[in-house]
């Protein structure tokens, strides 16, 4: 039997006051995160809580960035990204879950979508533009990429002043929708708007359109995925540097406030490389495509520097 040990009042309180600093020690930081997710509150952020659901917006057709996978699956640079941000939202608010919903968008009802609060956070090469902030938010840039046309290899097309009475499409509300209508006159040619940029393509493709203007990112992986990659070319001059982002609610600064948080850590070490590896230097899918793009100076600064500056 062990010898009983016994403690002055003085030792017992001592003793007790320990304790109850250790466990105090141990509690905090527990305590300072329930406190911190307390403390973020907003309209997007309320609901997530609430209901332990976010809503991400995907392309069907905007490969690498979003895009439907072989499996009918949300897919790309851009949708990794937001489930990063999805991650950190789980975290930040301290659930258990998180279930992700998918809502498939163009770049026509994207903003109607993030205002009327159907999508969260909308997982796509949107381009940050000064008009477009008017209305939604967008977050630090994840990529920069340049507006120019895709043609085809034997059409001669090789500039704007090569396309007078040809007819040129692009995707409704999208950053080549401004570019196009801007140049109609000046180079009199046809201009035709199609729904997204899979439709956009078969224009192209079926020889209903001459050209197609959007990012040069876009229509490189849209001449990957076509039947003779070779048949198509990306010619004409950059008529804008665009900033390509995530885009979200303006009424809910704390949730900006995540997501870029999220994105500038995902810059900042290893992983950012990986993903550009994965989804532009390395075949995609069962086809193998392959759109063997390293990234840029300006997309290495993007990622440097997270900034969610515009530049037009």
């Amino acid at each position: 039997m062990l010898p009983a040990v016994r403690l002055s009042a003085r030792s017992l309180r001592a003793l007790l006051g320990a304790v109850g600093l250790l466990t105090g020690i141990a509690l905090a930081p527990a305590a300072a995160h329930a406190q911190q997710a307390a403390e973020l509150h907003g309209p997007v952020l309320d609901k997530i809580r609430e209901t332990g659901t976010i809503v991400l917006g995907y392309r069907e057709s905007a490969l690498p960035f979003s895009f439907a996978d072989n499996r009918a699956q949300p897919a790309g640079y851009a949708v990794d990204l937001c489930l990063r941000a999805a991650h950190a939202a789980k975290e930040a608010l301290g659930l258990k879950d998180i279930k992700v919903r998918w809502m498939p968008l163009t770049p026509q009802n994207r903003i109607p979508a993030v205002n009327n609060g159907l999508v969260d956070l909308d997982c796509a090469p949107n381009t940050n533009t000064l008009e477009r902030q008017k209305q939604v938010a967008f977050s630090v840039s994840h990529y920069v990429s340049t507006v120019r046309m895709l043609v085809r290899a034997d059409s001669g097309i090789r500039s704007f002043e090569d396309l007078r009475n040809k007819t040129v499409v692009t995707s409704a509300g999208s950053t080549g929708d401004r570019h196009v209508r801007r140049l109609k006159s000046q180079h009199g040619f046809n201009d035709v708007y199609a729904k997204d940029h899979g439709e956009s393509f078969l224009l192209l493709e079926t020889g209903r359109a001459q050209a197609f203007v959007m990012d040069d990112v876009l229509l490189a992986g849209l001449r990957a995925r076509a039947k003779n990659p070779a048949d198509f070319v990306i010619v004409g001059p950059a008529l804008s540097v665009e900033q390509n982002a995530l885009m979200m609610s303006k009424a809910d600064p704390a949730w900006k406030q995540l997501v870029d948080r999220t994105l500038a850590k995902v810059y900042s070490g290893p992983d950012i490389l990986a993903l550009q590896k994965r989804w532009f230097q390395q075949p995609i899918g069962e086809r193998g495509i392959n759109l063997a793009l390293a990234p840029s100076s300006e997309v290495r600064e993007a990622w440097k520097h997270p900034s969610d500056a515009v530049t037009e």
